[in-house]
């Protein structure tokens, strides 16, 4: 076995400092919304995601100090993670299992980090069927149903089905923080064997932060104090405040008044104004979030790969960032996205040629050709309607005749994406775990829950196979090509735009640390 020392740092960024400001330094963090409930297995999009993230407690995390910009620059992978409160671990010789060892840590109640907590974690996850983590531990990683062996009060195995690139990585996730087993378990009853209720108003971690239940008002408002118990490194930020602000210019003028420190999901004419105030640092980093065109290949016509490949290649990309997003944001220029560092040549690039789209058309025996593009502001964002308009236009130069259909709620158009009752959808694919492995695997995969839409490609999956079991380098390099390739000659998703994670935040810290998942990580924070 080969065993991994990770760093002394439990959580990057700065030794134990009161700050230039004291020990009452306040961090206000402005959300679309908060969701009704800190259970991490209670998942409400967004909020959860990034409420979730800044509580921490994971097992691993991204290690980004050695990247350009923290990992702003360039996305970390697989092989670039570090312990938070795993200390070091080792692979078996055959692969199908981790032996972690954990730091010494304890909660906020005062209870010491155990691998009976991480074994009670993942038996919650499992037993409440949540979602997310079951695709990551079954479907990305190939976990065991019984993935997690106790070996004494500091160390576990994380049992595999077969070896995988993604074992580590998933953990990132944030619903995989490792609860306070011995407090939460004062709080479970014959009607409640998980403390469900507890957890809704209880982080109950091993992190950097803690709260009361008083302090969490369930859709409005959380503040967070430090873990008095923390032992790892931490930056200046004595108290944390999540605010509820649904609206996104409101949300933009607190940052830009200083009455908040950052706001999420701000309109891109925002952000271009926030550029100009001098009190406001607008960073724009690496990220693998893209938005697809998505055509059911249910639809006879649309089932067609030569059809799909004249949609994609009469779609002038950078035409439509440019009409929209004033300077932020890439158009999409490879099957797979360009932020993970690799040039696929040009089997791999999306061509824009309408003469070429046209005859693809008529080779595919497709006349006259009309479909109806579902699009919603809550995903991919304000934005869907400004593409539909272009990519209407750009579509009917071959013939396709484009009708736009809006959806309101975020709920009923992944509701309409699950059900695969649509024809064209614009939609958004965030990667939970920034790989080109989970971002060919999940929704372009025949083998994916996730694909809804009909796509099969088996060249495609074969090479999905191949890539969510090599270790990045050279060989995994090349099958990230020929995965370009595939998704270029034969589309599943057609990628219209690859998006940058865009912050726009109040100057006065430094020591951000860019996760590939976007997420901010306050506790690292220096003021400076």
């Amino acid at each position: 076995m080969t065993a991994v020392a990770l760093v002394a740092s439990a959580c990057g960024g700065g030794g134990q400092s009161s700050g230039q400001g004291g020990s009452n330094e306040t961090f206000t963090y402005a959300l679309t919304g908060l969701p009704t409930s800190l259970d991490p297995a209670d998942y409400q999009g967004d909020p959860s995601r990034n409420i979730g993230f800044e509580l921490s407690s994971a097992l691993f995390r991204w290690d980004t100090e050695g990247l350009p910009e923290q990992g702003c620059g360039t996305l970390a992978n697989v092989g670039q993670l570090t312990g938070e409160l795993a200390e070091s671990y080792e692979r078996g010789a055959d692969g199908k299992s981790v032996t972690v060892k954990l730091r010494e840590m304890k909660s906020a109640a005062g209870n010491p980090l155990t691998a009976n907590d991480v074994k009670w974690t993942f038996d919650r996850l499992i037993a409440l069927k949540v979602s997310t983590p079951g695709t990551l531990m079954q479907d990305i990683a190939d976990y065991a149903a019984d993935p997690i062996k106790v070996v004494d009060d500091r160390t576990f195995q994380i049992v595999l089905d077969e070896p995988s690139a993604m074992d580590l990585a998933i953990l990132t996730w944030s619903q995989f923080r490792v609860l306070d087993s011995t407090e939460a378990k004062k709080n479970v009853t014959a009607d409640d064997p998980w403390a469900k209720k507890y957890l809704a108003a209880n982080a109950a971690t091993f992190g950097p932060w803690t709260q009361t239940p008083a302090e969490f008002v369930a859709g409005d408002r959380l503040t967070l104090s430090p873990n008095p118990n923390y032992t790892g490194e931490r930056g200046d930020v004595r108290k944390l405040i999540f605010l509820a602000v649904p609206d996104a210019a409101s949300r933009a003028q607190l940052v830009s008044t200083g009455n908040a420190n950052y706001a999420t999901a701000l309109q891109y004419e925002q952000y271009a104004q926030l550029k100009t105030n001098t009190g406001v640092e607008v960073q724009t980093c690496a990220s693998a979030d893209r938005i697809p065109l998505v055509l059911n290949a249910k639809d006879p016509n649309l089932a067609k790969p030569e059809v799909r490949r004249a949609i994609s290649m009469a779609l002038d990309r950078k035409t439509i960032v440019d009409a929209v997003y004033r300077g932020f944001n890439k158009p999409s220029l490879y099957g797979v996205s360009q932020a993970y560092g690799v040039d696929p040549g040009p089997e791999g690039a999306y061509e824009f040629n309408v003469d070429e789209a046209k005859a693809l058309l008529a080779r595919a025996g497709v006349g006259p050709l009309a479909i109806t593009l579902h699009i919603s502001p809550a995903r991919p964002g304000s934005e869907a309607e400004q593409i539909a308009i272009l990519v209407k236009s750009q579509l009917a130069a071959i013939g396709v005749e484009v009708n736009i259909q809006t959806v309101a709620s975020a709920t009923e158009i992944n509701t309409i994406f699950k059900d695969a009752s649509y024809q064209a959808m614009l939609y958004l694919e965030p990667p939970a775990v920034a790989d080109p492995y989970y971002s060919v695997f999940l929704y372009n995969s025949s083998a994916s829950k996730l694909n809804t839409f009909g796509y099969k490609n088996p060249e495609l999956d074969a090479i999905a196979t191949e890539l969510g079991t090599t270790e990045p380098g050279p060989e995994r390099d090349e099958l990230h090509k020929q995965a370009a390739e595939q998704l270029v000659s034969n589309p599943g998703f057609i990628y219209l735009i690859d998006r940058d994670f865009v912050h726009a935040v109040r100057k006065g810290f430094t020591n951000y640390q860019h996760a590939p998942n976007g997420e901010m990580f306050v506790h690292t924070l220096k003021k400076g």
